[in-house]
């Protein structure tokens, strides 16, 4: 770890948040800011970089000004350049740099989504609407390798630790059992020829097509950054079809994963926006575990800033994995790295530490229509550049995509391949 002195006169809310999720958060360095331009002149550390638009001695950070301001513009969008083979934002073409900060601050706080937009059916901000998708950058994690290149200026330990992260979504934990007598009647008429099936996982609920938490925690319990998010929901909707919460294989699967893989929260669609609701469903997992929830990952990646998030703090979540998209592969913010949230809406930084991931077996299959070997493809792609940049390779499957669902053969293959 390395001291880095960092003159900055007028300096800002925005710009602590800035300097010390690059400095302290990514870098692993310690940033000593000082606005006294005397005392960064006569200090004598080797590492000094300053974010003016003065000519001083040290590595010059380009300032735009955007990180002086405050609120939200509507119609604000940072201009984008290639300067030095490097894709960057905020440019001052003139003299060949850019205001890294502004960047990173732009991206990680999400701050195209407290603007207008058209949503998707769901409410979700789309990636489409995302200037990283525009730009055709959405796949690369732009934010670590323009990071990567400051601490590279100042001859500082590029990190660039590689890790991986497997989470499970258990939105529907059984396909057939673990329902209500009127429920299973109403998907047999849907269905008819689901009887078979539907009777033996009735009579047999460890043999149901969607049971694959045996599988689950053998391959998740030898890592520590493993994560499992439960479906908590007490209704039932288009959106929230998890088996009924007094089903007891289902409260004893989360007892015996949770023994060895940390769980965490699925907050249901009822409990988007429903303050109650999440507390109620935190509570209740809560119970079956016997231990506090500290994650948590929204359904549907049902995400609106900032409310969802205010709402996850207030209902003591400390770690959320939903940012990423739902309807596309790559970096939502710019980066595979874990990052501290900062409310735009209230100029605040808050301390909930967000992980996004960059794959789910959903988007590439739903979405995306590939075959598990393409999505196989997609990952490796993804792994190699964020081994190259840094970060962790985060990724979502559900449970029954791991189980013997007819429509998911082979892709517990890119479960595995993904796991590697």
């Amino acid at each position: 770890m390395a001291t880095v002195l960092v003159y900055i006169p007028r300096l800002t809310t925005r710009i602590s948040y800035a300097v010390e999720q690059v400095f302290a958060h990514w870098g692993g360095h310690t940033p000593v800011i000082t606005e006294d331009r005397q005392v960064y002149l006569s200090a004598t550390e080797a590492l000094k970089c300053h974010y003016s638009q003065e000519s001083l001695p040290g590595l010059s950070l380009y300032r735009s000004g955007f990180l002086d301001e405050t609120g939200i513009d509507q119609s604000f969008k940072p201009a984008n350049a290639i300067i030095d083979g490097c894709f960057c934002l905020f440019p001052d073409q003139e003299n060949r740099q850019f205001d890294l900060l502004a960047m990173v601050f732009w991206c990680i706080t999400r701050y195209e989504e407290y603007q207008p937009f058209e949503p998707d059916k769901h409410g979700r901000y789309p990636a489409a609407s995302s200037q990283l998708c525009h730009w055709g950058v959405l796949e690369t994690p732009i934010c670590d390798v323009v990071v990567n290149q400051l601490f590279g200026q100042l001859g500082l330990p590029i990190k660039t630790s590689f890790s991986i992260t497997p989470t499970i979504d258990v939105d529907i934990a059984y396909a057939y059992a673990g329902r209500g007598l009127l429920r299973s009647f109403g998907a047999l008429l849907k269905n008819p020829g689901s009887l078979s099936p539907r009777l033996h996982a009735i009579s047999n609920p460890g043999e149901d097509p969607n049971q694959s938490f045996g599988y689950i925690k053998d391959r998740l319990s030898p890592i520590p950054s493993a994560r499992v998010f439960w479906h908590c929901g007490m209704q039932r909707n288009s959106r929230d079809k998890q088996v009924r919460l007094a089903f007891k294989p289902f409260q004893q699967s989360i007892r015996d994963v949770g023994e060895t893989v940390p769980c965490g929260l699925h907050p249901s669609a009822v409990a988007f926006g429903d303050n109650f609701a999440f507390k109620q469903e935190k509570n209740w997992l809560e119970t079956q575990l016997g231990k506090p929830v500290a994650d948590a990952r929204m359904h549907y990646i049902l995400l609106s800033f900032p409310n969802t998030y205010r709402q996850q703090l207030q209902a003591g979540v400390a770690h959320d994995y939903s940012m990423g998209f739902p309807d596309a592969i790559g970096f939502r913010a710019g980066t595979a790295r874990p990052f501290l949230w900062y409310d735009l809406a209230a100029e605040q930084a808050r301390n909930l530490m967000l992980h996004p991931f960059c794959i789910m077996e959903a988007t590439c299959k739903h979405y995306l229509a590939l075959t598990p070997e393409q999505a196989i493809h997609k990952g490796a792609q993804l792994k190699n550049t964020i081994s190259k940049a840094g970060g962790d390779f985060c990724f979502i499957f559900h449970n029954e995509s791991l189980g013997t669902q007819p429509s998911w053969q082979g892709w517990k293959t890119v479960f595995e391949a993904w796991l590697a």
